[in-house]
C-alpha cells in the first residue's frame, strides 16, 4: 500500500499534457534547449606537469563560456579529484538561471591550490572547444600560469 500510492501519483502527472509554452513548434525549441544542458567528459594532466600537481589540498575549477561574453555560464569545483577526471556539468552548475549552456563553447579547467575565480600563480591550466549537449568532451591540463 505505501509503494501504491506514490506510483498512482506518479502515473497522474506522467499522463498530464505538458504546459502550453512548450507545446507546437517554439514549444519543441525551448525545450530542446533544456535538453541540451548538459556537458561530459573528461580532464586530463600532461604527463609533462604530473609533478607539478600540489601535494596538498587543490581545486579542479572547470569553467564553461560561450564565445560571445568573458563571464562563464557555469562553472564545477572539485576538491581534490583523481585523474584522469570524469566530469558532468548540468544547468545545476549555471552561475545564473537566466543563462543557457548553448551553442558553440570554451571549456577551461584548472588545478589550483584556492579555490577562487582568477587564475594564480602556479596554476595549471588547460581548455577545450564543445557545442551544447556534447558528451565526449576532453580537456587536457598542458601548461602553467607564470
Amino acid at each position: 500500500m505505501k509503494l501504491l500510492l506514490p506510483l498512482l501519483a506518479l502515473l497522474v502527472f506522467a499522463c498530464q499534457e505538458l504546459p502550453k509554452e512548450y507545446q507546437g513548434e517554439e514549444g519543441k525549441k525551448r525545450l530542446e534547449r533544456y535538453k541540451n544542458q548538459v556537458l561530459e567528459g573528461v580532464v586530463l594532466i600532461d604527463k609533462k606537469l604530473k609533478d607539478k600537481l600540489p601535494k596538498d589540498q587543490y581545486f579542479l575549477i572547470i569553467a564553461v563560456k560561450n564565445l560571445k561574453e568573458p563571464m562563464p555560464i557555469a562553472v564545477l569545483r572539485v576538491k581534490n579529484p583523481e585523474f584522469p577526471y570524469r566530469f558532468r556539468i548540468t544547468g545545476k552548475n549555471k552561475i545564473r538561471p537566466d543563462r543557457f549552456i548553448e551553442g558553440d563553447l570554451i571549456l577551461s579547467a584548472r588545478v589550483s591550490k584556492k579555490p577562487v575565480a582568477e587564475a594564480q600563480k602556479g596554476d595549471l591550466v588547460g581548455s577545450a572547444t564543445a557545442k551544447a549537449g556534447e558528451r565526449d568532451i576532453k580537456i587536457v591540463i598542458d601548461s602553467e600560469v607564470p
